[in-house]
């Protein structure tokens, strides 16, 4: 009966759905991060456009794979994406004073031990490596990057800082990648090379906070790795507040103590948090990041 073939056409359809949900599933791009998400095209980070409407030209047939994250944990507790900044650590980092020292496994099979002082207090927490912060928003914290085959830092060219720091993983792109990058002072002394930057980030709601940063970098003996140490605030509290003599200080303090031999790679494997959790301390998240937008409207004064 008529009955009867619908049926069964029904049944015959349903079954080759099933069948092809593993090649379909196989077609799903993998999840891509939040931050891979803001660097995509408009129509993409709104959820308008498929990631297969473009192509990422790497040969993949248009699948838009997300960057390679070393971070510990991806995100913090309220979903907010942690930067990933190449640290990775052997050991806790320490504050005596106001000097902070940290052990970070660099490129050349080394073990780098590494300090710079400052008034600022050690920031604790899932979202941070090595950095020391305030509520107002100044910050310095410390960066590892690869540098280019066959360079060294006196010969990078200025804008290779900005495009290291600034970008959409870093420390300042939780919301996008910063705007209006600028190289405003490039200095090199005592193997130590000194970039003053500023440039413009983003907040939750889309406002903009302008900052200053000077950029300290030193490259230890026997890697190919920089070691960067951003020292920053916003521009409306660079002069009038003090953050400028306080950021350039802790910059021209970063230093290397020393290092010796390893056989951990720099990947998270060999970071001493690897595989642990971070969350409440006291009821109270330790792993969100500053909320800028409370400076946008000093930027405005």
């Amino acid at each position: 009966s008529s009955d009867w073939v619908g049926a069964g056409t029904h049944r015959s359809t349903s079954m080759a759905l099933l069948l092809l949900l593993p090649l379909a599933a196989s077609l799903v791009p993998q999840p891509m991060r939040r931050r891979a998400v803001l660097s995509a095209p408009p129509l993409v980070a709104a959820g308008l456009l498929s990631p297969l409407a473009f192509g990422c030209g790497c040969g993949c047939g248009g699948l838009i794979h997300p960057p390679s994250a070393l971070a510990i944990s991806a995100t913090t507790m309220t979903g907010k994406t942690r930067p990933d900044l190449g640290v990775v650590l052997v050991d806790q980092v320490s504050q005596q004073g106001q000097t902070l020292s940290a052990d970070l496994v660099v490129a050349g099979g080394l073990i780098c031990s590494v300090a710079f002082d400052s008034k600022w207090k050690l920031a604790e927490g899932g979202y941070y490596d090595v950095e020391a912060n305030t509520r107002d928003g100044e910050a310095a914290f410390l960066q590892r990057v690869a540098l280019p085959k066959g360079s060294t830092l006196d010969s990078l060219p200025a804008k290779w800082f900005t495009s290291a720091v600034l970008g959409v993983d870093g420390r300042y792109g939780a919301y996008g990648a910063p705007v209006d990058g600028k190289v405003i002072a490039d200095v090199t002394s005592s193997g130590k090379r000194l970039v003053d930057i500023s440039f413009t980030s983003l907040s939750p709601g889309g406002a903009e906070s302008s900052r200053k940063a000077v950029v300290s970098a030193v490259q230890p003996a026997g890697s190919t790795d920089a070691l960067l140490l951003v020292a920053g605030a916003s521009a409306a509290r660079w002069k009038k507040s003090g953050a400028e003599a306080d950021a350039r200080a802790a910059a021209q303090s970063l230093r290397v103590v020393g290092t010796r031999k390893t056989a951990l790679a720099p990947e998270a494997p060999s970071d001493y948090r690897f595989g642990k959790t971070t969350g409440p301390s006291s009821m109270k998240s330790r792993n969100d990041g500053p909320d800028y937008s409370k400076y946008a409207a000093d930027d405005a004064d």
